[in-house]
């Protein structure tokens, strides 16, 4: 059960990872994308599944939420250290760093609107019956 949440995680975070990255380039910035920065992004988007897979354990969930973004902000802020998207100029992390948590917490409320709708729709099925 473990292995099938940690590969529907990996699947996910990867999926999100990607698209934000094609984003990133349909809005102009990336001139010519090369493997390695796609592969960086697969394997930061990766960390972000693996600490999600953490929701399926005993520990709190805010704990694994703050987890999970401070993985994230890591690994996405190391990628773009690494493929020179940013210098390594404080300011330049800190805003990246910035972006990057809000992009996260987008994602998070609308997940967790969703699963408020999934919800909602499972008690009113409750009720019917």
């Amino acid at each position: 059960m473990m292995l099938q949440n940690l590969l529907k995680s990996l699947a996910l975070s990867i999926g999100i990872g990607s698209f934000i990255y094609l984003l990133n380039g349909v809005a102009g910035p990336l001139n010519e994308i090369q493997p390695k920065e796609i592969i960086s992004v697969w394997i930061a988007s990766a960390l972000i599944g693996v600490a999600s897979t953490l929701y399926y354990t005993k520990i709190s969930e805010s704990l694994v939420a703050v987890i999970q973004f401070a993985v994230g902000i890591t690994a996405f802020t190391a990628v773009a250290l690494l493929n020179g998207w940013i210098t390594v100029d404080p300011a330049d992390i800190l805003f990246y760093a910035g972006a990057i948590f809000v992009i996260m917490l987008i994602i998070f409320f609308a997940f967790y609107f969703l699963s408020l709708l999934d919800s909602r729709k499972i008690n009113d099925k409750l009720k019917e019956k």
